[in-house]
């Protein structure tokens, strides 16, 4: 009996000291967690206040590219327009020289074969 009650004493301070070790561990975790924590709000924050002005600087940058994509491209339709124009107007001219040239040379041809059969 006596024994058993040594053992149960024994067990007794050995759960205990179990206990309050484990205690003590698991409020160092619970204090590092809270700096953890902390520590990562802090970032959290600075990386907001850094990122806000490089996405305006970004957003700007991207509507300038964009307005000058823009504007190239209006230019550059100008240009194809002015072009086709140009060139519609010269194959235009050039349709009516060819075609006159053409009726002069039959003119040419019918009066010299005028001129053969006589």
């Amino acid at each position: 009996m006596l024994d058993a009650n040594i053992s149960f004493s024994i067990l007794m301070l050995v759960s205990v000291v179990c206990i309050i070790v484990l205690t003590i561990f698991i409020c160092r975790l619970i204090v590092s967690v809270i700096k953890l924590t902390n520590n990562a709000n802090i970032i959290a924050t600075s990386v907001q206040k850094e990122i806000e002005p490089t996405l305006k600087e970004l957003k700007a940058a991207a509507q300038s590219i964009n307005s000058i994509a823009n504007q190239a491209d209006n230019k550059l339709q100008n240009a194809k327009t002015s072009f086709a124009s140009v060139l519609g107007l010269g194959a235009l001219l050039g349709g009516k020289v060819k075609s006159f040239s053409q009726g002069i040379l039959k003119g040419i041809s019918f009066g010299l074969g005028l001129f053969n059969k006589k």
